[in-house]
């Protein structure tokens, strides 16, 4: 048996839950905002964060100030509380472990296929984590908002002509598989609560960073 690599033009990866095991991380860094500044919405507030994983930050103060406290923040008040989140979280980002397998799959594979991060994460904030990290190798392209990730993913099938067949969509929530299918690409799930009941069979779904290649990897005759 071959492997054959082939049906790959570029991969389009999430990062936290997918590069950095960070999930946990800002999960407590938001909770601590909003038991901070609105304890009475803690439990609503989170099942929102939670369900919305790949947002941006500021969508999800947003909505949660919208839609539960019921008194619209301004930009100036919105990108306070999205400061306080950074400040809070990005030393722990420049430190906190890989997801399993990440790490060997990028020095492994970044120079076969590109890379490219696609995530909710400020882009400023987003890149001065992972290259100072020095994961800047391993990339093709580090993207993160205000653009959401269709819009990112849009533009770098555009500029490089990618076919849409051809690139994977790597993520852990359902918000990545919505990304996935919006852009009409392929869909790796990692395996987790707030995505796994919500594939469907044409999308995989590994436990973690070890079980990509595999996926990528087609067996001939």
């Amino acid at each position: 048996m071959n492997e054959e690599f082939g049906n790959v033009d570029a991969l389009f990866l999430d990062c936290d839950g997918v590069i950095l095991d960070s999930v946990k991380l800002k999960e407590d860094a938001f909770r601590a905002i909003i038991v901070e500044r609105i304890p009475q919405h803690v439990e609503k507030s989170m099942e929102y964060f939670l369900a919305n994983g790949g947002t941006s930050r500021i969508k999800k103060f947003e909505w949660i100030w919208d839609n539960l406290v019921g008194e619209p923040l301004d930009a100036a008040a919105l990108d306070e509380l999205g400061c306080e989140f950074a400040d809070g979280i990005y030393q722990r980002m420049l430190k906190c472990p890989y997801v399993g397998g990440a790490e060997e799959f990028l020095e492994a594979y970044h120079q076969r296929w590109p890379c490219h991060v696609i995530s909710g994460t400020p882009d400023p904030e987003l890149n001065a984590i992972l290259r100072g990290r020095g994961m800047g190798k391993y990339f093709a392209g580090i993207h993160g908002s205000p653009r959401n990730k269709i819009q990112i993913g849009e533009a770098l099938l555009a500029e490089h002509g990618y076919q849409r067949s051809k690139v994977w969509f790597v993520g852990d929530a359902t918000t990545d598989r919505d990304a996935a299918r919006g852009l009409d690409v392929r869909f790796v799930g990692i395996d987790g609560p707030h995505l796994t009941p919500y594939l469907d069979g044409n999308e995989s779904l590994i436990q973690d960073m070890h079980g990509l290649a595999p996926v990528l990897t087609r067996s001939i005759d």
